[in-house]
């Protein structure tokens, strides 16, 4: 009667081993791999990148070429193709379980004049020493453009700061919700930056552009190398105005004369307005 028991018992002992092995298999760590894909390029070239997590950094190649190398774990497979002169590359079958594995990292190397476009969920965008026109779109993404000459910067984002430095001779356009945007030396024939909740900070020489620094709660702060380098129209509904590099004799916006506003006379022209933040206006060294 006995002997069928032990039988039986020595015959699913091995069960619970190959139950663990199959636990460790699920759970064992992605691999991680770097993929280098290189393209042949002509003048002002498009290249679009999009991902969800993780980072993408672009820097200037020399010559016609496009040289993205990506760090991704093998639970990753990266879309990539080249139309004529436009390349894509794209973050697909990426599992979202908030592990460091799943990031996927892109360092680009881009002829300068290139249209970059950038796009991710969370993680960062950077951008440096281009020429081409630069698209930014994030969720909850940094974003950092340096050393950008005679371009279109476009920046719209959900959150995250923004820290545009050094770009110069073109157009800015950010949209934010609730980052917070540094613009320090930033000049061109227009600049404009909205802020719902976010802090907006201007530092520099602005040159001979018009810039237009709006939050809807957030403080804008603007430091000018020296005070007679701008001209400024401030309002604040519901908070303060405080502008120190006004001339001798202040000038009232009429307009604006019951919502806490001043002018100022310079070359470049401001236009700030916050409805419950306060603006501050002073020069850099004060």
């Amino acid at each position: 009667m006995h002997t069928p028991e032990i039988v039986m018992r020595s015959w699913t002992r091995p069960a619970p081993i190959a139950l663990f092995l199959l636990m460790l298999s699920a759970v064992a760590p992605a691999q991680i791999k770097r993929e280098v894909l290189a393209y042949n390029v002509s003048g002002r070239p498009v290249i679009s990148i999009r991902n969800q997590y993780g980072r993408i950094t672009v820097t200037p190649s020399t010559g016609g070429r496009v040289v993205a190398t990506v760090v991704h774990s093998d639970a990753v497979a990266i879309q990539a193709q080249q139309v004529e002169n436009h390349i894509e590359l794209v973050t697909g079958s990426q599992i979202s379980t908030g592990a460091k594995a799943d990031n996927v990292d892109y360092q680009v190397l881009v002829p300068a004049d290139a249209c970059v476009i950038l796009s991710t969920a969370a993680g960062s965008l950077s951008a440096e020493n281009l020429a081409g026109d630069l698209i930014f779109e994030g969720t909850t993404a940094s974003v950092d453009a340096h050393l950008i000459h005679d371009a279109h910067v476009h920046v719209k984002t959900l959150s995250g700061p923004i820290s545009l430095r050094q770009v110069t001779g073109g157009h800015v356009d950010v949209t934010t919700s609730s980052g917070d945007v540094l613009l320090q030396d930033v000049s061109g024939p227009m600049v404009e930056v909205h802020s719902a909740t976010g802090r907006i900070r201007y530092s520099g020489n602005p040159g001979d552009g018009f810039y237009k620094l709006v939050t809807g709660t957030g403080n804008i702060d603007v430091a000018l190398a020296s005070a007679g380098l701008a001209h400024f129209k401030a309002r604040s509904v519901k908070g303060k105005v405080d502008n120190q590099i006004l001339p001798a004799r202040p000038i009232l916006a009429s307009s604006f004369a019951s919502s806490k506003s001043l002018l100022s006379q310079g070359s470049a022209a401001f236009e700030l307005h916050s409805f419950r933040g306060n603006i501050s206006m002073r020069e850099a060294s004060k």
